[in-house]
């Protein structure tokens, strides 16, 4: 970085961390979708189920980003690794839930 684009010192402490925070929220959207069929049968169809065929994606992108995260602040002692490990955790929920529903699913087909 050039001379003119360096924060200072104070600035750099005052800045906020975010790392870790896209992949809290994409852990929390994918827990979230995985209960909105359980909404009300008042709500729209379409917004009951569509939400369904994202959980996957947003769980691996949970953990991918958690992990780039991770790596990101190494081995950087001060710096705040909750938002990143939660987003690996919810995005870890999510991808399981979802394997474990297509095996049992597969399962149950197959004995038919």
């Amino acid at each position: 970085m050039s001379s003119a684009h360096r924060l200072e010192p104070s600035e750099e402490e005052a800045r906020p961390q975010l790392t870790g925070t896209w992949s809290l929220m994409m852990g929390s959207a994918a827990v979230a979708a995985i209960g909105c069929p359980l909404l009300p049968e008042s709500v729209p169809y379409q917004l009951r189920f569509l939400p369904v065929y994202f959980v996957l994606p947003l769980g691996v992108w949970a953990v991918a980003s958690g992990i780039i995260a991770l790596r990101r602040i190494g081995g950087d002692e001060g710096a705040r690794r909750n938002r990143a490990k939660a987003g690996i955790t919810l995005g870890a929920v999510a991808t399981v839930t979802v394997v474990a529903t297509l095996v049992r699913a597969y399962w149950a087909l197959s004995r038919i």
